[in-house]
Protein backbone atom coordinates (compact mmCIF):
# COMPACT_ATOMS: atom_id res chain seq x y z
CA UNK A 1 0.00 0.00 0.00
CA UNK A 2 1.37 3.27 -0.64
CA UNK A 3 2.36 5.57 2.06
CA UNK A 4 0.19 8.53 3.22
CA UNK A 5 0.33 11.55 3.76
CA UNK A 6 0.15 12.51 7.63
CA UNK A 7 -3.09 14.46 7.03
CA UNK A 8 -4.68 11.67 5.75
CA UNK A 9 -4.11 9.45 8.50
CA UNK A 10 -5.88 12.16 10.59
CA UNK A 11 -8.69 12.71 8.45
CA UNK A 12 -9.59 9.05 9.22
CA UNK A 13 -10.25 9.03 12.54
CA UNK A 14 -10.91 12.79 13.45
CA UNK A 15 -12.46 13.73 10.63
CA UNK A 16 -15.71 14.07 12.90
CA UNK A 17 -13.99 14.91 15.89
CA UNK A 18 -11.06 17.72 15.41
CA UNK A 19 -10.02 19.57 13.17
CA UNK A 20 -7.02 18.18 11.72
CA UNK A 21 -5.04 21.84 12.38
CA UNK A 22 -5.80 21.07 15.47
CA UNK A 23 -3.83 18.50 15.63
CA UNK A 24 -0.50 19.32 13.08
CA UNK A 25 0.42 22.20 12.09
CA UNK A 26 1.96 21.94 8.26
CA UNK A 27 2.16 18.03 7.12
CA UNK A 28 4.44 19.35 4.27
CA UNK A 29 7.35 19.80 6.48
CA UNK A 30 7.15 16.88 8.47
CA UNK A 31 7.13 14.09 5.25
CA UNK A 32 6.44 11.34 7.66
CA UNK A 33 4.10 8.55 7.42
CA UNK A 34 3.06 5.44 9.38
CA UNK A 35 5.86 4.57 10.94
CA UNK A 36 5.76 7.75 13.11
CA UNK A 37 2.23 8.60 12.79
CA UNK A 38 -0.10 5.24 12.63
CA UNK A 39 -3.49 5.19 14.07
CA UNK A 40 -2.34 4.26 17.61
CA UNK A 41 0.17 7.14 17.85
CA UNK A 42 -2.26 9.87 16.70
CA UNK A 43 -4.64 8.79 19.38
CA UNK A 44 -1.89 8.63 21.88
CA UNK A 45 -1.07 12.65 20.37
CA UNK A 46 -5.12 13.29 20.79
CA UNK A 47 -5.22 11.72 24.65
CA UNK A 48 -2.08 14.40 25.92
CA UNK A 49 -3.92 17.13 23.73
CA UNK A 50 -7.47 16.55 25.68
CA UNK A 51 -5.19 16.35 29.09
CA UNK A 52 -3.95 19.79 27.53
CA UNK A 53 0.20 18.73 27.54
CA UNK A 54 -0.15 19.22 24.12
CA UNK A 55 -1.96 21.88 21.48
CA UNK A 56 -0.12 21.38 18.41
CA UNK A 57 2.78 19.97 16.86
CA UNK A 58 4.46 22.44 14.69
CA UNK A 59 7.67 20.74 13.05
CA UNK A 60 10.28 18.24 13.30
CA UNK A 61 13.19 19.29 14.93
CA UNK A 62 15.32 15.59 15.09
CA UNK A 63 14.60 12.30 13.28
CA UNK A 64 16.15 9.17 14.24
CA UNK A 65 16.07 5.49 14.00
CA UNK A 66 14.48 5.21 17.26
CA UNK A 67 11.92 8.42 17.69
CA UNK A 68 11.40 11.55 16.23
CA UNK A 69 11.17 14.58 18.16
CA UNK A 70 9.08 17.39 17.10
CA UNK A 71 8.34 20.91 18.28
CA UNK A 72 4.91 21.60 19.89
CA UNK A 73 2.87 24.51 21.13
CA UNK A 74 1.16 24.12 24.53
CA UNK A 75 -0.59 26.54 26.74
CA UNK A 76 2.01 27.44 28.66
CA UNK A 77 5.66 27.49 26.93
CA UNK A 78 7.10 25.47 23.65
CA UNK A 79 7.74 21.84 24.42
CA UNK A 80 9.85 19.22 22.26
CA UNK A 81 7.49 15.84 21.57
CA UNK A 82 9.92 13.27 21.24
CA UNK A 83 7.91 9.82 19.79
CA UNK A 84 9.08 6.75 20.48
CA UNK A 85 8.71 4.40 16.88
CA UNK A 86 6.58 1.20 17.57
CA UNK A 87 7.81 -0.01 14.72
CA UNK A 88 11.64 0.35 15.15
CA UNK A 89 13.13 -2.95 14.60
CA UNK A 90 15.61 -2.71 17.30
CA UNK A 91 13.59 -2.46 20.13
CA UNK A 92 14.77 -6.40 21.06
CA UNK A 93 18.31 -3.84 21.90
CA UNK A 94 16.33 -1.89 24.55
CA UNK A 95 15.92 -4.99 26.96
CA UNK A 96 19.85 -4.94 27.68
CA UNK A 97 19.69 -1.70 28.76
CA UNK A 98 16.53 -2.60 30.77
CA UNK A 99 16.74 -5.97 32.47
CA UNK A 100 18.99 -5.70 35.29
CA UNK A 101 17.65 -2.20 36.43
CA UNK A 102 16.41 -2.72 39.82
CA UNK A 103 13.31 -0.20 38.80
CA UNK A 104 12.28 -2.27 36.46
CA UNK A 105 11.16 -5.47 38.35
CA UNK A 106 8.78 -6.49 36.13
CA UNK A 107 8.76 -6.11 31.81
CA UNK A 108 6.33 -6.60 29.45
CA UNK A 109 8.40 -8.29 26.84
CA UNK A 110 6.00 -7.88 24.22
CA UNK A 111 7.20 -5.27 21.13
CA UNK A 112 5.13 -2.10 22.36
CA UNK A 113 5.28 -3.38 26.13
CA UNK A 114 9.22 -3.13 25.49
CA UNK A 115 8.53 0.61 23.80
CA UNK A 116 6.81 2.05 26.53
CA UNK A 117 9.05 1.02 29.12
CA UNK A 118 11.91 2.21 27.05
CA UNK A 119 9.89 5.69 27.02
CA UNK A 120 8.95 5.14 30.63
CA UNK A 121 13.24 4.83 31.65
CA UNK A 122 13.55 7.92 29.91
CA UNK A 123 11.00 10.12 31.55
CA UNK A 124 12.37 8.66 34.91
CA UNK A 125 16.20 9.70 33.80
CA UNK A 126 15.40 12.84 32.87
CA UNK A 127 13.39 13.23 36.06
CA UNK A 128 16.02 12.22 38.47
CA UNK A 129 18.48 14.30 36.64
CA UNK A 130 16.22 17.36 36.52
CA UNK A 131 15.96 17.40 40.64
CA UNK A 132 19.80 17.29 40.76
CA UNK A 133 20.06 19.98 39.06
CA UNK A 134 21.72 18.29 36.08
CA UNK A 135 21.44 20.34 32.59
CA UNK A 136 18.59 17.86 30.59
CA UNK A 137 15.36 18.84 29.09
CA UNK A 138 13.00 18.44 31.94
CA UNK A 139 10.21 15.82 31.71
CA UNK A 140 6.50 17.29 31.54
CA UNK A 141 4.43 14.48 30.67
CA UNK A 142 4.41 10.89 28.89
CA UNK A 143 1.63 8.57 27.73
CA UNK A 144 2.73 5.22 26.19
CA UNK A 145 5.72 5.83 23.90
CA UNK A 146 5.56 9.92 23.71
CA UNK A 147 7.33 12.39 26.16
CA UNK A 148 6.68 15.64 26.66
CA UNK A 149 9.63 17.52 27.68
CA UNK A 150 11.05 21.28 27.66
CA UNK A 151 12.28 22.40 24.19
CA UNK A 152 15.61 23.52 24.45
CA UNK A 153 16.20 26.19 22.03
CA UNK A 154 19.55 29.00 21.37
CA UNK A 155 19.25 32.05 19.26
CA UNK A 156 15.86 31.23 18.69
CA UNK A 157 16.59 27.92 17.10
CA UNK A 158 16.71 24.37 18.47
CA UNK A 159 19.31 24.21 20.34
CA UNK A 160 22.51 22.32 17.89
CA UNK A 161 24.69 19.32 18.89
CA UNK A 162 28.03 20.54 20.31
CA UNK A 163 29.68 18.77 17.64
CA UNK A 164 28.33 21.93 14.86
CA UNK A 165 29.76 24.84 16.83
CA UNK A 166 32.24 27.10 15.99
CA UNK A 167 33.95 27.28 19.14
CA UNK A 168 37.43 29.13 19.93
CA UNK A 169 39.33 27.26 22.06
CA UNK A 170 38.82 28.69 25.51
CA UNK A 171 35.14 28.22 25.36
CA UNK A 172 35.69 24.41 24.50
CA UNK A 173 37.57 24.15 27.60
CA UNK A 174 34.63 25.55 29.72
CA UNK A 175 32.41 23.07 27.99
CA UNK A 176 34.92 19.91 28.53
CA UNK A 177 34.54 21.19 32.25
CA UNK A 178 31.13 21.30 32.20
CA UNK A 179 30.96 17.79 30.88
CA UNK A 180 32.97 16.02 33.07
CA UNK A 181 31.31 17.76 35.67
CA UNK A 182 28.12 16.84 34.83
CA UNK A 183 29.07 13.19 34.31
CA UNK A 184 30.47 13.16 38.19
CA UNK A 185 27.13 14.78 39.41
CA UNK A 186 25.38 11.56 37.29
CA UNK A 187 27.35 9.41 38.87
CA UNK A 188 27.41 10.86 42.63
CA UNK A 189 24.01 12.38 42.97
CA UNK A 190 21.78 10.24 40.70
CA UNK A 191 23.60 6.90 40.84
CA UNK A 192 23.36 6.93 36.80
CA UNK A 193 25.90 6.62 33.83
CA UNK A 194 24.99 8.11 30.25
CA UNK A 195 25.55 4.99 28.48
CA UNK A 196 25.81 7.14 25.11
CA UNK A 197 27.35 9.79 25.48
CA UNK A 198 28.79 11.76 22.22
CA UNK A 199 28.83 14.89 20.84
CA UNK A 200 25.84 13.96 19.41
CA UNK A 201 23.88 13.52 22.43
CA UNK A 202 25.42 16.84 23.99
CA UNK A 203 23.20 19.84 23.10
CA UNK A 204 24.66 23.98 23.32
CA UNK A 205 22.21 26.58 24.56
CA UNK A 206 25.02 28.69 26.05
CA UNK A 207 26.17 25.39 27.65
CA UNK A 208 26.08 22.19 27.76
CA UNK A 209 22.59 20.06 27.46
CA UNK A 210 23.06 16.38 27.94
CA UNK A 211 19.69 14.28 26.22
CA UNK A 212 18.70 11.25 24.85
CA UNK A 213 19.04 9.25 28.48
CA UNK A 214 16.58 6.21 27.88
CA UNK A 215 19.37 4.33 28.24
CA UNK A 216 20.73 5.42 31.12
CA UNK A 217 22.06 2.92 33.42
CA UNK A 218 21.28 2.50 36.92
CA UNK A 219 24.68 1.47 38.81
CA UNK A 220 23.01 -1.56 40.11
CA UNK A 221 23.56 -2.31 36.50
CA UNK A 222 25.78 -4.89 35.41
CA UNK A 223 27.11 -2.58 32.62
CA UNK A 224 27.08 0.64 34.13
CA UNK A 225 30.68 0.67 34.96
CA UNK A 226 31.61 -0.52 31.30
CA UNK A 227 29.24 2.38 30.17
CA UNK A 228 30.76 4.64 32.59
CA UNK A 229 34.68 3.63 30.86
CA UNK A 230 33.24 3.78 27.34
CA UNK A 231 31.49 7.28 27.66
CA UNK A 232 34.48 9.10 29.39
CA UNK A 233 36.49 7.54 25.74
CA UNK A 234 34.11 8.52 23.15
CA UNK A 235 33.13 12.64 24.42
CA UNK A 236 37.26 13.01 25.45
CA UNK A 237 38.31 11.49 21.85
CA UNK A 238 36.22 14.60 20.63
CA UNK A 239 37.42 17.47 23.02
CA UNK A 240 40.93 15.52 21.90
CA UNK A 241 40.20 16.55 18.44
CA UNK A 242 38.77 20.48 19.62
CA UNK A 243 42.25 21.05 21.01
CA UNK A 244 42.10 19.39 24.59
CA UNK A 245 45.53 17.53 24.26
CA UNK A 246 44.53 16.46 28.59
CA UNK A 247 40.86 15.49 27.83
CA UNK A 248 42.31 11.61 27.96
CA UNK A 249 43.93 11.79 31.20
CA UNK A 250 41.23 13.65 32.92
CA UNK A 251 38.73 11.44 32.17
CA UNK A 252 40.70 9.12 32.98
CA UNK A 253 41.49 10.70 36.44
CA UNK A 254 37.26 10.98 36.41
CA UNK A 255 37.03 7.12 36.04
CA UNK A 256 39.24 6.16 38.71
CA UNK A 257 37.71 9.03 41.35
CA UNK A 258 34.28 7.55 40.74
CA UNK A 259 35.49 3.72 40.71
CA UNK A 260 37.08 4.75 44.26
CA UNK A 261 33.72 6.31 45.76
CA UNK A 262 31.88 3.39 45.20
CA UNK A 263 34.75 1.33 46.74
CA UNK A 264 34.32 3.30 50.07
CA UNK A 265 30.83 2.43 49.93
CA UNK A 266 31.34 -1.15 49.96
CA UNK A 267 33.63 -1.05 53.02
Amino acid sequence: MAKRDVYDIVDQKYDKKIKREQLIVDAERFKTYDEVFDQQNLDNIFRLMKRKKVKTLECPISTGKEANVYLARTFEEDAAVKIFRTSTSTFGAFLEYIEGDRRFQRIDRSHRGVIYTWARKEFMNLEAMHEEGIRVPAPRSLFRNILVMDYIEYGGKPAPQIRVLDADKDEWVEMWGVVLDTVEKLFLECELVHADLSEYNILYDGAPVFIDVGQSLDLSHPRALDMLDRDLGIISTFFEKKGIKEAKNEAESLKVELLATLEEDEE
